[in-house]
C-alpha cells in the first residue's frame, strides 16, 4: 500500500508540476490570454527544403492540416508515423498537410537533420518570427489544426488522437479526433469534437514587443526599407510620406508583411548574402506587426516621414539625375486593348570619344503600360567583330527596366563600355490596360571619371526549348552558362513570366564541387530583382552555372492567365521565358581576345530530300531535325513539317510558314546560312529534368 500511495502521490506531483507550468506560462506570455481564433489569417512561410507556401493559395483544397513540430519532442517523434498515415489516407482526397516549427532553438540545419532521422516527408514550415504561431494561438507542439478554405475557418484543433500521453502511449487510440474531423469535413458537416487537449512540449514563445514607438522604431524601419519606393512619382502605389498614410493602411500593410509580398525580397536567406537585401529582420518584422496589431499610435512631435512629401511629383531617377539622358526619338501611343508587337527605336551616339559608365537606368514614361524595356548597343562597323549578340535580351542586355527592378551602380572598379559611333537600340514591350496611354521612356547614363579597371558584362543562361503542360503545378526546366575564363561573379537575376514559380543558381566548379549561390522559392514577376552578392565570388575558368527552375501552370497560381493550355517559349506575358541573368567581370583587366569559331555551313553533298532525312541544322537559337515523311522537329518541343521544293525548303511550324533557299551544299535564311551540325547527338528531353527543389 505504501508503494501504491507513493506512486499516486508521485503522479499527483507530476500533474501539479505540469499544471503549475501551464499557469505560469499563461501569466508570463501575453499571447496566452487571447481567445483562440476561429479564422486562420493568411501567411507565407518557407519549408526546411527551400520551398515556399502561402496558405490562401490552397483554396482549391478540401482542407489543410497544420501540425506543430519541434525537434526532440518525444510526443511529436512518436506521432510521426500516425500523422504520415493520416496524410497518406486523406491527401488523395484533397487535404493538404504541413508541419510548422516555431521553436527558437531549432534552426534549418537541425530541422533538416531531424526530418532525415525520423523520415519526415511532410514540408516543415519554419515560423522563426512566431507570428503565425501566435496568430493561430498555438502553445504546444503536437497540436493539429484543421482549416477549411471556405472562409478559412478553423474547424478542429487539438491532438491527433488520445494515443499519446505524457510518459506512455496506448496500443490503439480510443478517440481518433483528427481522422474524425477530416471525415466530417469531406462529408460536408461540422466535426462533433472541435477541440481536444494537446499533449506536447511547450513552445518557447518570445515576448510580444510592447511600448513600440512610431518615432523611434516604426518610422526608421519605413525609411530604410520602404520609402525609397513609396514616394510620389516612384513605383510604390502610395506614398509613405506621413503617419496618416501608414496608419490608415495598417491592416493591408500587416497582410503584405506576413505573406512576404513586402518588402519585395524573395531570396531564401539560407543561401547567400546580398548587398541589396531589403527584407525585414525577424526583430523588425515582429516590431512592425506588434505596432500594427496595437492602436498604431503616433508619439512623434514632428512626423519623421513628412520630409518625404512632395507637392508636384515628377518621374524619379532612383540613382539621382543622370549625367546623360537619352530619350526615345518619339512617343509611342499605346491603345486601350489588343496585343502589341515589340517596338524598336534607334538612337545614335554622336559623341567624339568612347564612354565608360558606372550605371545605367531606364525610366518609363508610363509604368502602367511598359511590360519591359531593354537597351542594346550596336557597335560601329569597324567593331562588329567584337559586338556581343544579345539576341533580343536572351543573351544579356546593356541596360533595362522590368517591374520591380531597382538598378544600382555597377560594382566598384567596373563599368560598361560605349564605343563612339555606337547606336542605342530601345526594345519596348507594351501591354494594354483598358485605357489609351502614351510612353516615351528615357535612358540615363552615369559617367565614370576615368576608365575602370574591368569591364562589366550582363549576360544570361537561357532555355527556350521547354513545354509546360496544362494544370502542371511544378514544370521544371533549366539552363547553363559556362565560363571559359576566370571571372568575378557579382549578381544574378532570374526572369520568367506569370507562371514562374521558383528558381535557383548553382555553380559547379572544375573540380566537381557544387555550391548553391541563390534560391528564389517564391518568384514574383512583379519584382524582378538583380541579387547583388555581398562578397563577389571568384569562379575559375571551366566553372559552369546551372540555373534551375519551375513553372506553376495550375489554378493555384493567381497570376496564371489560363491553366488549361500548354505553354511554350514566347515574348508575351501569357507565354513563358526562362532566363538567368548574371553580372560579372573578367579577373584579368585586359580585354578578352577576339576569337571567332568558324561554324560548319557546308553539308558536303547535295541538299536533296533523301540526304536531309536524319540531319540536324541550327538557325539562330533553334535546332532543326529533318525527319522521315516530312516531319520537322524544332528543338525538343515543337513539331512541324518540311517539304523540299527543288531549289529550297518550305517549313511549317506552330501555325507559321517559312521558306529557306538552297545554294549548292548550304541552306540559307534571310539572316544568312544555317549551321550544319554534323556530329550532333540528341540529348534527353528537357521535361525529364528536375528542378533543384525536387
Amino acid at each position: 500500500m505504501k508503494s501504491i500511495r507513493c506512486r499516486i502521490a508521485g503522479g499527483w506531483a507530476v500533474l501539479a508540476l505540469c499544471t503549475a507550468t501551464s499557469l505560469a506560462a499563461t501569466r508570463e506570455n501575453p499571447a496566452e490570454a487571447k481567445p483562440l481564433p476561429a479564422i486562420a489569417k493568411n501567411f507565407r512561410l518557407e519549408d526546411h527544403l527551400g520551398g515556399s507556401h502561402e496558405l490562401y493559395r490552397m483554396k482549391d483544397g478540401k482542407a489543410i492540416v497544420l501540425y506543430f513540430h519541434g525537434n526532440g519532442c518525444p510526443i511529436v517523434r512518436k506521432s510521426i508515423p500516425e500523422i504520415k498515415a493520416i496524410r497518406d489516407e486523406f491527401n488523395p482526397k484533397g487535404v493538404g498537410f504541413f508541419m510548422i516549427n516555431a521553436n527558437p532553438l531549432d534552426d534549418k540545419d537541425s530541422i533538416v537533420e531531424e526530418a532525415k532521422e525520423f523520415a519526415i516527408d511532410i514540408p516543415i514550415l519554419m515560423d522563426t518570427a512566431q507570428i503565425v504561431t501566435l496568430d493561430l494561438g498555438t502553445k504546444r507542439t503536437a497540436e493539429a489544426i484543421v482549416i477549411v478554405p471556405d472562409g478559412w475557418k478553423i474547424v478542429y484543433r487539438g491532438a491527433i488522437s488520445d494515443r499519446q500521453e505524457y510518459g506512455f502511449e496506448r496500443p490503439k487510440p480510443d478517440h481518433d479526433w483528427l481522422r474524425d474531423a477530416l471525415n466530417a469535413v469531406l462529408e460536408g458537416r461540422e466535426p462533433e469534437v472541435k477541440t481536444s487537449e494537446t499533449k506536447g512540449c511547450l513552445i518557447d514563445l518570445k515576448e510580444v514587443p510592447t511600448k513600440v514607438s512610431y518615432a523611434r522604431h516604426i518610422a526608421p524601419i519605413l525609411e530604410e526599407k520602404c520609402v525609397s519606393c513609396h514616394v510620389e512619382g516612384h513605383i510604390g502605389p502610395f506614398a509613405m510620406d506621413s503617419y496618416e498614410n501608414v496608419a490608415g493602411r495598417k491592416r493591408m500593410i500587416r497582410e503584405v508583411l506576413v505573406t512576404k509580398r513586402m518588402p519585395p525580397w524573395h531570396a531564401d536567406p539560407y543561401h547567400g548574402e546580398f548587398k541589396n537585401d531589403n527584407s525585414l529582420t525577424e526583430k523588425e518584422l515582429r516590431t512592425m506587426v506588434a505596432w500594427l496589431d496595437s492602436d498604431a499610435g503616433n508619439d512623434a512631435k514632428k512626423d519623421p516621414l513628412l520630409r518625404f512629401a512632395v507637392d508636384d511629383a515628377e518621374p524619379v531617377w532612383p540613382l539621382g539625375t543622370p549625367d546623360v539622358i537619352i530619350p526615345m526619338p518619339k512617343s509611342v501611343d499605346v491603345p486601350a486593348d489588343g496585343v502589341l508587337d515589340y517596338v524598336y527605336m534607334r538612337v545614335p551616339y554622336t559623341g567624339d570619344e568612347d564612354l565608360w559608365i558606372t550605371a545605367a537606368d531606364v525610366l518609363p514614361g508610363d509604368r502602367s503600360v511598359v511590360h519591359h524595356a531593354l537597351v542594346f548597343l550596336n557597335y560601329p562597323n569597324e567593331l562588329k567583330n567584337i559586338e556581343p549578340d544579345m539576341e533580343g535580351g536572351l543573351n544579356g542586355f546593356f541596360a533595362g527596366y522590368v517591374p520591380g527592378m531597382l538598378n544600382e551602380p555597377y560594382p566598384k572598379g567596373t563599368g560598361k563600355w560605349v564605343p563612339k559611333g555606337s547606336e542605342f537600340v530601345f526594345q519596348m514591350h507594351y501591354t494594354t490596360t483598358g485605357r489609351a496611354a502614351s510612353d516615351r521612356s528615357q535612358l540615363g547614363l552615369y559617367l565614370a571619371k576615368k576608365k575602370p579597371a574591368r569591364e562589366f558584362f550582363t549576360r544570361a543562361a537561357t532555355n527556350t526549348d521547354f513545354e509546360i503542360k496544362p494544370n502542371d503545378p511544378k514544370s521544371p526546366t533549366d539552363a547553363t552558362y559556362r565560363f571559359d575564363r576566370d571571372v568575378v561573379l557579382y549578381e544574378m537575376g532570374p526572369h520568367m513570366h506569370y507562371r514562374g514559380k521558383e528558381v535557383s543558381y548553382e555553380v559547379r566548379y572544375p573540380d566537381g564541387n557544387r555550391e548553391m549561390l541563390l534560391n528564389v522559392p517564391n518568384y514574383d514577376f512583379n519584382w524582378q530583382t538583380m541579387y547583388r552578392l555581398d562578397k563577389p565570388l571568384h569562379l575559375p575558368a571551366g566553372s559552369q552555372l546551372r540555373v534551375a527552375g519551375a513553372f506553376d501552370n495550375s489554378a493555384r497560381n493567381p497570376r496564371n492567365p489560363d491553366p488549361n493550355r500548354a505553354v511554350y517559349f514566347g515574348e508575351q506575358s501569357w507565354d513563358e521565358m526562362f532566363v538567368g541573368y548574371i553580372g560579372y567581370a573578367y579577373v584579368d583587366a585586359e580585354a578578352a581576345p577576339v576569337q571567332t569559331v568558324a561554324s560548319n555551313i557546308h553539308f558536303g553533298k547535295p541538299v536533296t530530300a533523301e540526304n536531309l532525312v536524319g540531319t540536324f541544322w541550327r538557325i539562330g537559337r533553334w535546332k532543326l531535325n529533318f525527319q522521315e515523311n516530312g516531319v520537322l522537329r524544332v528543338g525538343r518541343t515543337f513539331k512541324g513539317t518540311w517539304q523540299h521544293t527543288g531549289n529550297g525548303l518550305h517549313l511549317r511550324v506552330a501555325g507559321d510558314e517559312f521558306d529557306l533557299e538552297i545554294q549548292d551544299d548550304t541552306i540559307l535564311s534571310e539572316d544568312g546560312p544555317l549551321e550544319y551540325l554534323a556530329d550532333h547527338v540528341e540529348t534527353a528531353p528537357a521535361k525529364a529534368r528536375l528542378s533543384s527543389n525536387q
